[in-house]
């Protein structure tokens, strides 16, 4: 009887295990249902990215189209060898650094004004959109007209008010032609980081001010310990995308300056552009851009841990 009665107890665990087992099937209903969206993010992403590494990985110069022999990592060898990565690194992280103070102090002293009541400051909370809405390309030539050594109407308006003696040619001295790219990069992106400061300092209390206004608080107590802390995350969040924007920036050097005078404006997108298209070098090109990935992924790493909003706030 006993036996009978273990072997009862097996027939039903087993009966009831393989009940269960036609179940698990339908565990498998989530993973197709986000196969379709697995399928494009490979072909558009991860294959051209696992193309362009194994093309990193070859000699591939469209002069030669029938060689492609492997040569592991010689082209990142050429590229931090080259006397061009080293010029366009420097004139990279000079561009960045600029944008980076141009365009936060922009979004926050704009954001501080919009933040205002009255008229005015309604309104250009609108109008001041119309710039970052313009196409980067279309942004370029617009300052290429403004900063053009005849007819300029810069050197028109600096020449009139007696601020220089005659028109000079901006774009074509090494020293201008930085910063005018970046004067065309914080007048294309700067109201973008206003709107962000913007949207940050309206949701502070007014509690807050109120309590260190009957404090006796002054406006620049108010602003470093109650308004700073709160933009303090949107800072840093900027800081992030300016610094992506500085080394991946090539749309308005292209059209402005094209990478000179003297190099002056030759940065690592520049590079890895002239690499592929110039000297039609495609496999150093696809090292340089690799390159370029990294220190920019390097850099947004080092700001992520930075990038803490819940210890911000608390503090």
């Amino acid at each position: 009887m006993a036996r009978l009665q273990e072997s009862g107890t097996l027939s039903e665990l087993t009966l009831g295990r393989a009940s269960a087992r036609p179940r698990r099937r339908f565990h498998i209903y989530p993973y197709l249902s986000i196969l379709p969206a697995l399928v494009v993010v490979v072909v558009i992403s991860v294959y051209p990215l696992l193309f362009a590494l194994d093309m990193s990985l070859h000699r591939n110069v469209l002069t030669e189209p029938l060689s492609h022999p492997f040569v592991g990592t010689r082209n990142f060898v050429d590229v931090f060898g080259s006397y061009y990565f080293l010029r366009s690194l420097q004139a990279t992280l000079k561009f960045t650094a600029l944008i980076i103070v141009g365009t936060i102090t922009f979004g926050v002293l704009v954001g501080l004004y919009l933040n205002r009541g009255g008229a005015l400051p309604g309104f250009l909370r609108l109008a001041i959109l119309l710039p970052w809405a313009i196409p980067t390309v279309m942004a370029a030539i617009i300052w290429r007209w403004i900063f053009n050594g005849n007819y300029g109407m810069l050197n028109a308006l600096l020449v009139g008010v007696g601020v220089i003696p005659e028109y000079m040619s901006w774009l074509s001295s090494p020293y201008w032609a930085p910063l005018a790219l970046v004067v065309t990069h914080v007048w294309k992106w700067g109201p973008l980081a206003a709107i962000m400061c913007l949207a940050t300092l309206q949701v502070i209390p007014r509690d807050l001010y109120e309590a260190a206004h009957i404090d006796g608080g002054g406006s620049w107590a108010t602003f470093r310990f109650i308004t700073m802390p709160f933009l303090r995350p949107t800072i840093l969040l900027l800081l992030i995308l300016e610094t992506i924007a500085g080394f991946v920036t090539f749309d308005i050097i292209y059209v402005l300056t094209g990478g000179g005078p003297a190099d002056a404006t030759t940065m690592l997108a520049w590079f890895a552009y002239a690499e592929i298209f110039r000297f039609l070098n495609l496999g150093k090109g696809a090292a340089m851009a690799f390159v370029i990935a990294a220190l920019t992924l390097g850099m947004a790493l080092v700001y992520v841990r930075l990038l803490r909003s819940e210890e911000t706030y608390t503090t």
